[in-house]
């Protein structure tokens, strides 16, 4: 990203914190007023969340049986030896 404006590179490095809810109203602000500006930005930033929103909807697959319980008695062990 080192070809990137500096307010450019320092808003798209804050987009996890700004999705994970970490940032002071003043960053929200600033990051919001950028994009107005800025289409490249407020692309990517878009793009990100209709990807992440992607993988929430398709979920995870189940745990396979033989694993849980390998993990399970791995942990009974454990506990017993602590």
């Amino acid at each position: 990203m080192t070809d990137l404006p500096y307010e450019c590179e320092a808003v798209l490095n804050k987009l996890d914190a700004l999705r994970r809810g970490e940032l002071t109203h003043d960053e929200i602000s600033t990051m919001q007023a950028h994009m107005e500006v800025c289409q490249r930005c407020l692309s990517i930033e878009r793009y990100e969340r209709a990807f992440l929103a992607r993988l929430k909807a398709m979920g995870s697959p189940p745990c396979p049986e033989a694993l849980r319980t390998r993990v399970s008695a791995a942990l009974a062990r454990s506990a017993h030896e602590a």
